[in-house]
């Protein structure tokens, strides 16, 4: 009779989270529909869906020899999200809406993995209140619903964590294997989880050698990692130049300034930062949740180390599936605190673990606790799911409230990044969908840009662009080259950190090549500039100095062209051999 309950409690819970996961899917794959349809991307979204766009007409032209050529070409970014979509292109076609079913299965995935790992914790008690808590994250879901590497990263990362737990240790070879095949896509998935791979070779190396049949638990760990090397190496050994010099540059570089200044494990002003950084991805609720939790995990830990033991206590936490979540996150959290860039969904691969651990504090902390926790992750969830929902609900309106020490903080927020990166800026509050006429505004505006380079037979030479507009910029006029022309061109896009801000560093940028990340600019035929500083990356490049370097340095004005949110974009021509007006 036991064992009849025991079956029927594990199929109503199998149901639920059936019905859970499809109606996460439901809702996010119908708001994609209603508000990403037929919308320009930002730039981001442009460059990844323009590298899914390449390695799919690559595997067209040249078959497997040409998918595998396009993904390995030399580049800084991870290839593994456009691969897969390039490969769901043989389906669906090249269709921008569907490219978003890469992210949106990446996050549900991270919603199940955390249910998974949060059941193989503490049972359902605490695999309950991990799902809702995942699932209504909002950074989770602004990230399933953007074309970024978030999403996918936190997908890859939790699937280690999931698998060095499931092998127990490294005890069974399978999982251990596994482990590894996932560690090495980690990088593959997103450049900058780099930083998170020691914190779990570090995790499964202490779980190896702790405890009984030392040999065959490490031998298994060099199983893993030899594997997991091998994964990692496919791309990383012909790129890995290029990537470190990526990850320095805007980590601890001079890239990184356009981030802000404060860094260092010990600078209590850069984890200010940090928290700051997370609430604007996570908003208030889930971050309060998140900090009170963990914070009440290190108190239980130190509560139980000094009942048992410090030694008893360590040796029964290293064996504990608890051990590499908590390894994670702090080293996680000091990797952050000691860089000062930030991108869309960097602290996204965190979140899940920081979710377990804190739940478990707060599971761990008192029995009274315990019995509100359920509550009190319901109401967070609503909070924060439902003005998420559909932009058109009047709790869509991002929700302020002012924090000393943090200032304004985010409580709610229902817009996405179309919205928050749209002609209207960044200090818009407006949650109101992108009018279908200034998106064809938009796109016409990124269709001219790639038809007067045609026109002005730039094709095999450089077109740079001497401004950071959000949505008119090198991708988003790459991704519609690749769409009409079926191939890429060369473009470039000054970044004044690395080039200069003054009149004199644009001339240079536009006559003298550096070894940099800008590209090539003086190898430029064509040039775009605009007027204003609307939607522009920070820190703004000075307009009226670019045309001035642009008059100066050989080019002429031969076309302009208002964009939807009133910039006046010139384009001048400079005579080279590779570009010539009048010459096919």
């Amino acid at each position: 009779m036991v064992g009849v309950r025991w079956v029927q409690r594990v199929r109503v819970s199998t149901w639920v989270l059936l019905a859970v996961s499809a109606t996460w899917l439901i809702v996010n794959a119908r708001w994609l529909v209603l508000y990403r349809r037929k919308q320009l991307l930002e730039i981001d979204e442009a460059g990844y869906v323009s590298m899914a766009v390449n390695d799919y007409q690559n595997a067209v032209r040249g078959g497997l020899s040409g998918w595998v050529t396009a993904i390995e070409w030399p580049g800084i970014q991870a290839p593994l999200t456009p691969a897969l979509t390039s490969l769901q292109f043989f389906v669906t076609g090249p269709n921008v809406l569907a490219a978003f079913a890469v992210p949106l299965l990446a996050g549900l995935a991270v919603v199940l993995l955390t249910y998974a790992i949060a059941h193989r914790l503490a049972g359902p008690k605490l695999a309950w209140p991990a799902l809702v808590l995942i699932a209504t994250a909002p950074g989770l879901i602004v990230e399933s619903r953007a074309y970024h590497f978030g999403a996918p990263a936190a997908a890859v990362t939790l699937a280690a964590l999931y698998f060095l737990i499931r092998s127990q240790n490294l005890a069974k070879l399978g999982a251990s294997l596994t482990f590894g095949v996932f560690l090495g896509l980690m990088p593959l998935t997103r450049t900058m989880t780099i930083a998170f791979i020691p914190a779990l070779v570090l995790a499964g190396f202490v779980q190896a050698v702790v405890g009984e049949d030392r040999r065959r638990r490490l031998i298994h760990f060099a199983g893993a990692l030899a594997l997991a090397a091998g994964v990692a190496g496919l791309w990383l050994v012909p790129n890995g130049a290029l990537v470190y010099r990526y990850l320095v540059g805007f980590g601890y570089g001079p890239q990184a300034a356009e981030y802000g200044t404060d860094s260092g494990v010990f600078n209590p002003v850069a984890w200010v930062a940090r928290l700051r950084m997370l609430i604007l991805e996570q908003y208030l609720p889930h971050v309060v949740v998140l900090c009170v939790g963990l914070a009440l995990a290190i108190y239980v830990a130190i509560r139980r180390a000094r009942a048992n033991g410090f030694r008893e206590f360590t040796r029964s936490a290293v064996r504990s599936p608890l051990f590499p979540l908590a390894v994670l996150v702090a080293e996680g959290l000091a990797a952050f605190a000691s860089s000062r860039t930030n991108g869309n969904g960097f602290s996204l691969p965190l979140i899940p673990p920081m979710v377990l651990v804190a739940l478990w504090g707060l599971y761990s902390a008192h029995v009274r606790l315990r019995r509100v926790l359920p509550y009190v992750v319901a109401i967070v969830g609503v909070v924060a799911v439902v003005p998420l929902v559909d932009l058109r609900l009047p709790t869509a309106r991002p929700l302020l409230v002012d924090i000393p020490g943090l200032g304004l903080s985010k409580v709610a927020d229902g817009r996405g990044v179309a919205q928050v990166y749209s002609g209207l800026g960044l200090d818009s509050m407006e949650p109101e969908p992108i009018s279908p006429e200034d998106s064809l505004a938009w796109i016409a505006s990124v269709d001219w840009a790639s038809q007067m380079i045609i026109d002005n037979h730039a094709l095999q030479g450089m077109t740079a662009f001497g401004f950071r507009d959000r949505l008119f910029n090198v991708n988003t006029v790459e991704l519609a080259m690749l769409q009409k022309k079926g191939f890429g061109v060369a473009v470039t896009q000054i970044k004044p950190t690395e080039a200069g801000s003054t009149l004199a560093d644009y001339q240079r940028w536009l006559t003298v090549y550096q070894d940099s990340l800008s590209g090539e600019a003086s190898k430029a035929c064509l040039l775009f500039t605009a007027t204003g500083t609307q939607n522009e990356f920070l820190p703004v490049v000075d307009p009226p100095a670019m045309a001035q370097a642009a008059a100066t340095t050989g080019f002429s004005s031969i076309a302009e062209r208002t964009l939807p949110n009133g910039r006046i974009v010139t384009l001048w021509h400079r005579d080279q051999p590779t570009c010539r007006v009048g010459t096919p």
